[in-house]
């Protein structure tokens, strides 16, 4: 009897050791890859976003499986619940409709201006200067509210950064719009690296939250339990050293 209630008493220590809250999490991400926030190498994820996210969903007892598709269908599982979260998005109102944010941001995120080598484009930060030309950009990103509401703007949207390049190597837009490092990532790949140019100075400079779907009935409880280990995992030298990793500055 004594070695039954010690076995009970083991068992139970063991279940109770496990954090309460431990379970799978789908989470969205692009179907091209979007370095050096998250891509992937010799069939392993990597990436600055990536890496802190996971850091921090381990420390909570959850463990992160990705859901890859086009970016506008990844928004719509947001909305439908069939993903859980995103650990890199922009706060806009709309999105907001659709998700609970961590209290604090994770990592920053510029969207630069881009054209084709042979062009006299020039931008000096006023997209009022720049209302002749015809953008492009893949649907569904934020670039800032300015870009975003700007009516006036000609704006084309493309699927995917690798058809937005090839819409301006063809002639479709003047001046494309995405991140830099995944720019040059994407027309390195497509061997039109150095028929590109980027502007100066960013177009926007964003602070990027993970979020987690409002379909989810713990949404609120999930935001409150990675945003208070997101605070604690930011003042660490694990944090300072994926920045470094990647190329960021100091938070």
């Amino acid at each position: 009897m004594k070695n039954i209630l010690l076995g009970c008493l083991c068992l139970l220590i063991a279940i109770l050791s496990v954090p309460a809250s431990a379970k799978e999490l789908r989470v969205g991400l692009a179907e091209l890859d979007y370095p050096p926030f998250y891509f992937e190498k010799n069939g392993e994820y990597h990436g600055a976003a990536l890496d802190i996210s996971m850091a921090v969903a381990k420390k909570l007892g959850h463990e992160l499986v990705f859901v890859r598709a086009p970016w506008g269908r990844i928004q719509a599982y947001l909305r439908s619940g069939s993903i859980d979260m995103m650990i890199l998005y922009f706060k806009t109102k709309e999105r907001a409709r659709d998700v609970i944010y961590t209290k604090i941001p994770h990592i920053n995120e510029s969207s630069d201006l881009f054209i084709l080598s042979n062009e006299d484009i020039e931008f000096e930060g006023q997209l009022n200067d720049l209302v002749a030309y015809k953008f492009g950009y893949v649907r569904g990103y934020s670039h800032g509210a300015e870009f975003d509401n700007a009516k006036h703007l000609s704006k084309h949207s493309f699927a995917n950064e690798e058809q937005l390049i090839k819409g301006l190597a063809n002639g479709r837009i003047d001046i494309g719009v995405g991140n830099k490092q995944t720019i040059i990532k994407h027309t390195v790949l497509l061997k039109l690296n150095q028929k590109i140019r980027f502007l100066s100075p960013s177009l926007h400079v964003g602070k990027n939250y993970i979020a987690f779907s409002k379909t989810r009935k713990d949404a609120q409880e999930l935001e409150d339990e990675f945003s208070s280990q997101l605070k604690v995992f930011m003042k660490s030298d694990k944090y300072r050293t994926i920045l470094k990793k990647y190329n960021f500055d100091s938070y």
